[in-house]
């Protein structure tokens, strides 16, 4: 099976993994913080390191999964 049809399988998970992890950074830093701008710019940093280390991830397993 080709790359781009096996990425074309993944697309639906990883569409709802990019809101799902924004309400979670957002959540997560409500319950830490009071001010709302804080809360903001936390979150917006929580979320761009936790994408950073989930398309690492990604890009870790599917190495390790070449030609399985």
């Amino acid at each position: 099976m080709s790359i781009p049809l096996l990425l074309a399988n993944q697309v639906n998970a990883v569409v709802y993994l990019i809101p799902l992890l924004a309400v979670i950074s957002l959540v997560y830093n409500a319950t830490r913080y009071e001010i709302p701008q804080v809360i903001i710019q936390r979150s917006i940093r929580f979320f761009f390191y936790a994408l950073i280390i989930m398309g690492g991830l990604m890009m870790l397993l599917a190495f390790l999964s070449w030609n399985l």
